[in-house]
């Protein structure tokens, strides 16, 4: 089965997040690799392509890079360099992507602008920044929609929730296409379809091995947890999935909490302002995983917020940290291995 490729553009501006965007490739790998059979390869010029003879040096590279399938580009201050055929080699780069995206559907495309305020009295410098600017503008006319970060670890966490979310939308274009019909792996497998690859992602109709509590304030972190450990295999009991109108809220909770392997407590900042936030879920999560074998009780951070004093003593997750949804997924692994 062929990866599915990431490009990385950039000019050579922002070295850390060029990393950073490989390294969060590497991560998103290691989750859904395994059983499911997904495979993701980070593809950068000085990776993947070698000293060769072509019109200029970009052509040299893109035809050794080859075809993508999500193409991840970066800028901050420069441009870039210019070819024989555009005013930079990352231009170029994203004029060949657009290119094939409106010819064929593919690559996705995920376009990334930092916001740090610099200083520079070089002349060079500030029409490097021109530039950047008119081809910001550029993306906007095409209809392209780009992120805007201010720090490389923002960064991280941005790309690192994007790339999860273009699979988990490739699985749901596919599910729901019928020029494309699914094909059924196993009652926990479908297909998905990325042009150059095909790979299997897993649905949860099996019995949840997951409860996630959350604040309404943190619905949209909570929807992209629930999201990326369904894709990587797990049954999930989530509310605004799950249940149904006329059901009793309580008693589908506990039902929920007691069928569930392990229980997912998210925290931050913002659900420590809401009050009367998850005291059921916590309540109720407390007593089982206190009485002998009961339900793990896992508390997962989406910041630096102090945790309530009934959860301190347990070992929690930081999912906001470098590595953190890996973290949590290696976490989850354990204790449902071990429950079985």
């Amino acid at each position: 089965m062929n990866p599915i490729r990431v490009f990385i553009a950039s000019p050579g501006d922002v070295p850390d997040e060029r990393d950073i965007a490989s390294l969060v490739v590497s991560e998103v790998h290691r989750i859904f690799s395994g059983p499911l059979g997904l495979q993701l390869d980070a593809v950068r010029w000085e990776t993947h392509a070698v000293p060769d003879v072509g019109d200029d040096a970009q052509a040299v590279i893109n035809r050794q890079i080859g075809d993508f399938d999500i193409f991840v580009g970066m800028m901050w201050q420069r441009f870039g360099s210019p070819t024989k055929r555009n005013k930079s080699g990352t231009g170029e780069e994203f004029e060949r992507a657009y290119r094939l995206f409106k010819n064929h559907g593919r690559p996705k495309i995920m376009f990334y602008f930092r916001t740090t305020p610099f200083y520079t009295p070089e002349l060079e410098a500030i029409s490097q920044f021109r530039k950047v600017v008119e081809f910001r503008k550029k993306l906007e006319r095409l209809g392209v929609l780009y992120w805007t970060y201010q720090t490389p670890l923002e960064f991280e966490r941005n790309v690192r929730e994007h790339l999860i979310r273009q699979l988990i939308q490739a699985n749901n274009d596919i599910a729901k296409s019928e020029a494309r019909p699914v094909r059924t792996h196993t009652p926990r497998e479908i297909s998905v379809d990325f042009g150059t690859s095909s790979v299997a992602i897993a649905t949860a109709g099996h019995a949840p091995e997951i409860f996630l509590g959350y604040s309404f304030a943190d619905r949209d972190q909570a929807q992209l947890i629930y999201q990326a450990l369904r894709a990587a295999g797990y049954g999930v009991w989530m509310d605004a999935k799950n249940l149904l109108p006329g059901q009793m809220l309580h008693s589908e909770l506990e039902r929920a909490i007691r069928q569930s392997k392990v229980i997912l407590l998210l925290l931050s900042s913002k659900s420590q302002f809401v009050r009367g936030w998850a005291l059921k879920e916590v309540e109720i999560a407390q007593r089982l995983s206190g009485r002998r074998g009961g339900t793990p009780v896992l508390p997962v951070r989406l910041d630096n917020v102090e945790l309530p004093a009934g959860l301190r003593a347990l070992q929690w997750i930081d999912y906001f940290a470098s590595n953190g949804l890996e973290r949590l997924v290696e976490a989850i692994g354990r204790i449902v291995n071990k429950n079985h």
